[in-house]
């Protein structure tokens, strides 16, 4: 086997090889920097809160996805992001809620494939709950109207039991949305028991539907103008 190289081969090959060491280097780095500033980014909205917020690094730029309450908290969230350390450009399509619409109409679009659940025949609220009503919280913090949470079961079971469960669940949630800051003489509570069915409950996809948390604005005389909600966990 010949194993004699000219001169030009052997420069050739080794300017290849520093360049692809020199591209190696490049790209680590880069790699480095991009998870640094992503992780930065995702450290610097769940310390402010912003759970809504979902934050992708594209070499030294972020791109910001999610749905904000109101543009106050979408613009905080891009100069939260702007502000951070190495950051060059921030591309923020954090979407509002129900930006051109009533209190009411923002808090149905909200709502619309999020759920407030219970543990099974109990009050007490899941854990994927509690960022589904922060976010009730944060659009009726900015209203400022009056809502009735209203709590609904399906009609399994005793109906005194179905009504004082549909009420303490109502409760529950009033006290979760006061405690994010919503004032209590914004907040009703009303159960419902299994007296306000929404689908047949001889069906499980029925009495699914049943089960439900809704958020109701209160008119002035006391009435409820909504009658959007989102489904609860077994009565």
């Amino acid at each position: 086997m010949d194993l004699n190289f000219s001169r030009f081969e052997i420069l050739t090959a080794t300017g290849a090889l520093f360049l692809c060491l020199v591209f190696a280097a490049t790209f680590t780095k880069a790699s480095a920097i991009q998870s640094e500033i992503t992780t930065a980014a995702v450290a610097a909205v769940e310390r402010e809160d912003l759970f809504w917020v979902s934050v992708e690094g594209r070499g030294q730029s972020l791109v910001l996805t999610g749905a904000a309450p109101d543009s106050v908290a979408r613009d905080q969230a891009g100069e939260l992001a702007a502000g951070i350390p190495g950051v060059s450009s921030v591309d923020n399509r954090i979407a509002i809620i129900g930006e051109s619409g009533t209190c009411q109409k923002r808090v149905d679009e909200y709502l619309e494939d999020r759920q407030v659940t219970f543990k099974s025949g109990q009050a007490e609220l899941t854990t994927g709950s509690l960022a589904v009503l922060a976010m009730v919280a944060s659009i009726a913090r900015g209203c400022g109207a009056s809502f009735e949470v209203a709590s609904h079961t399906d009609d399994r079971g005793d109906a005194a039991v179905n009504q004082a469960l549909s009420q303490r669940r109502a409760e529950a949630v009033v006290r979760y949305l006061v405690g994010s800051g919503v004032p209590a003489d914004q907040l009703r509570a009303v159960g419902y028991g299994e007296t306000q069915p929404v689908a047949d409950n001889a069906t499980e996809a029925g009495r699914a539907a049943n089960r439900r948390v809704e958020f109701r604005i209160v008119a002035a005389n006391g009435g409820a103008t909504g009658d959007r909600g989102t489904t609860g966990e077994d009565a």
